[in-house]
């Protein structure tokens, strides 16, 4: 074993500038591959090299197609991470936007069925109830009705109640 480490070591010392070289032309960084990565799947195939005790004629032009072969397979392996990311993300966001659907149907369905409630209302309590349902407070209400703001409260509160009974009997739970 030591022997086969000692030969991996000279045969790596003898190639290492033209192994660098050859990974170096291929500009990896603006790729996003760390040319370190490269460097050590050459190592390691070179290992397995020596230790399957091959005979090659033409050493450099083995080692250029190690290079070559080992940009490809890191470059296929990212593609497939990739590809494996990208349809993680298409089923994530197809759930959340089946969420998303559920949830505006279901609010579009209150929103309509408190319409249709508001609708019920007699018109005094009514008007004082939207206005309040849109962030109004009762001096704003009092005064853009022109009325008591006691007046404007106690119509409010009998609108609201009347509307939690009526959303009471389409079986919406108001006290929550």
């Amino acid at each position: 074993m030591k022997n086969k480490g000692q030969e991996f070591e000279k045969l790596f010392s003898q190639f290492r500038r033209f192994i660098l070289i050859n990974i170096q032309k291929f500009d990896l960084p603006k790729k996003g591959i760390d040319p370190e990565d490269i460097l050590q799947e050459v190592k390691i195939k070179l290992w397995k090299l020596i230790e399957n005790e091959k005979n090659i004629a033409n050493l450099p032009s083995y080692i250029k197609k190690i290079i070559n072969s080992s940009i490809i397979d890191y470059l296929r392996r990212r593609r497939r991470d990739e590809e494996l990311i990208t349809k993680e993300k298409e089923v994530k966001i197809s759930e959340k936007e089946e969420i998303y659907n559920r949830d505006r149907l279901e609010i579009e369905e209150a929103r309509t069925i408190l319409y249709d409630a508001l609708e019920c209302l007699i018109e005094s309590r009514r008007q004082v109830v939207k206005l309040f349902l849109l962030n109004m407070t009762l001096e704003e209400i009092s005064v853009i009705l022109k009325q008591t703001k006691d007046k404007t409260r106690n119509l409010l509160y009998r609108g609201l109640n009347d509307l939690k009974k009526i959303l009471k009997e389409r079986g919406f739970d108001c006290e929550d």
